[in-house]
């Protein structure tokens, strides 16, 4: 694809001669970064399954749980600890925004362009899922996304909504501990993935997106606390995206740009000029993250300190505070079911005490914070869905048992070794016996896998399906798959 005059002058004017090295990088497929999941057991466990599988990554100094890979013995997202959701495959500058942002257990979070949830599954896992996130999305296809990752990664402190952004900051006036926005942008810093930017890419398009983030950064402005703390980021380059939103943004409300230190990756600082136009020195304090300096998607981030409260806003119909059913542990119905999976899996008193319930036919936790948050509309989802409801009482989901079951004290079954394991998980006749009846948690090197049901003493898996088979015997790994050193290409 050709670069349009327009975009070259553009790369031209932020980094001359280095414009060309983002050019070498389109169509550059640059090696995956991963983070683990600590919700669903201890990440070095989850690093020695990800090897045994044949996998290679190295951890990148300074920034925790980030690693990139360097060798793939099949794409990452057909593997075992993917589809289980002890993996994360997100780019190293993605992770940045939640870093800086360092949203704490406890606190009241809104993530107001959430999906499909690389971020928001990152802060829910550095909140311990404690605390609440609001994730917000206007997109029913990216909601559906976010919905399967905050499943399949075992969040219990997240509810999703799909408000327009700008509706958030009213409704929401000054609620919140933390914000993030991540909006949508021109992807000027994705051409290494996303070639076809370069086919639509122009100034009006720019100005477009730029008015509609200056509207989503006064809304963020709003819904936080004074006090709080503000991340706007984007994976484009543009100044009329990045520093002109923040210079708007510092000149019109009080905040404050704090300084940015990231460890492990190259930066540079926000710009204070740009052709003709002259920045606020303190602009200094942002950063940009060029992909050809670090081989990740290009990124601006800023982080923000809201000074003062705000004038409340005057609308025209409030909305009302809707009422949640939430059940303690020791509340009917949930109770009845809690209690058989206690007696069931022999867990220590306590087990489910950090959680509310909702209940519709399932059992669903949420982290007991989301029982003291005020609900302006009804979510779309929240919560994990913990257990299904039987007969004769309840059975953990996959990830109620990922989640949980390192607890229990019977009815766990150790599988000894990969071949094994692999046979459990394609859903094949596995070579155990078992003792008792009902559901059976299979844990492997410490860590729960899924669940089978006892049948005549012998497993029978239960594991989840998916629309390949899984292959944990690897060959040998040879080499790396590192770009751009290797110069791979997308075809």
């Amino acid at each position: 694809m050709q670069v349009s005059p327009e975009l070259d002058r553009l790369f031209e004017a932020l980094l001359g001669e280095e414009k060309k090295r983002i050019y070498e990088q389109i169509g550059c497929q640059l090696a995956h970064a991963i983070r683990f999941n600590p919700l669903k057991g201890p990440i070095e466990a989850q690093g020695e399954l990800l090897r045994e599988q044949g996998f290679r990554f190295d951890p990148l100094k300074g920034l925790p749980n980030v690693y990139r890979m360097t060798h793939q013995p099949y794409p990452i997202g057909k593997s075992l600890s993917h589809f289980i959701g002890h993996v994360y495959v997100q780019d190293i500058a993605s992770m940045i925004p939640p870093l800086v942002l360092d949203p704490q257990p406890g606190e009241w979070v809104l993530d107001m362009s959430a999906a499909p949830g690389s971020k928001t599954t990152q802060m829910a896992a550095m909140m311990a899922n404690r605390g609440v996130i609001l994730a917000n999305d206007v997109v029913m296809k990216r909601i559906r996304a976010l919905i399967n990752n905050l499943q399949r990664m075992g969040v219990t402190n997240t509810a999703i909504f799909k408000w327009f952004g700008e509706q958030l900051g009213n409704q929401y006036f000054e609620r919140f501990d933390r914000v993030l926005l991540d909006p949508a942008c021109s992807g000027l810093g994705t051409l290494h993935k996303n070639p076809e930017v370069l086919s639509w890419w122009t100034p009006n398009h720019c100005r477009r997106l730029a008015s509609s983030q200056r509207k989503l950064l006064i809304s963020a402005i709003k819904a936080v606390k004074p006090g709080g703390v503000l991340i706007y980021s984007t994976c484009t380059l543009t100044p009329e995206e990045n520093e002109e939103v923040i210079e708007f943004a510092i000149k019109n409300f009080p905040v404050a740009l704090e300084p940015i230190e990231v460890a492990g990756l190259k930066t540079r600082p926000g710009l204070t000029r740009f052709r003709d136009k002259r920045f606020p020195p303190e602009m200094q304090k942002a950063l940009r993250l060029y992909s050809f300096e670090n081989n990740t998607e290009g990124f601006f981030i800023a982080r923000l300190r809201k000074l003062e409260s705000l004038p409340p806003p005057r609308l025209k119909k409030p909305r009302q505070e809707l009422r949640m059913e939430w059940l303690s542990p020791k509340s009917s119905p949930v109770k009845k079911y809690l209690d058989h999976l206690s007696r069931h899996f022999d867990l220590p008193d306590g087990t489910f005490e950090s959680f509310v319930f909702h209940y519709q036919r399932r059992v669903v936790a949420l982290s007991r914070e989301m029982g003291e948050f005020p609900f302006y509309g009804k979510p779309v989802q929240m919560g994990l869905v913990l257990a299904h409801i039987m007969s004769q009482g309840a059975k953990f989901t996959t990830e109620g048992a990922q989640l949980l079951g390192n607890r229990a004290r019977k009815m766990v079954l150790d599988v000894p070794d990969l071949e094994t394991l692999e046979a459990f998980v394609n859903r094949a006749e596995v070579p155990l016996t078992v003792e008792g009846k009902g559901q059976v948690l299979v844990r492997y090197r410490g860590l729960i896998i899924g669940y089978g049901i006892a049948d005549e003493g012998r497993l029978k898996s239960q594991f989840p399906k998916s629309e390949w088979p899984f292959r944990l015997m690897p060959a040998p790994p040879s080499g790396s798959d590192e770009c751009p050193k290797s110069e791979k290409r997308l075809q």
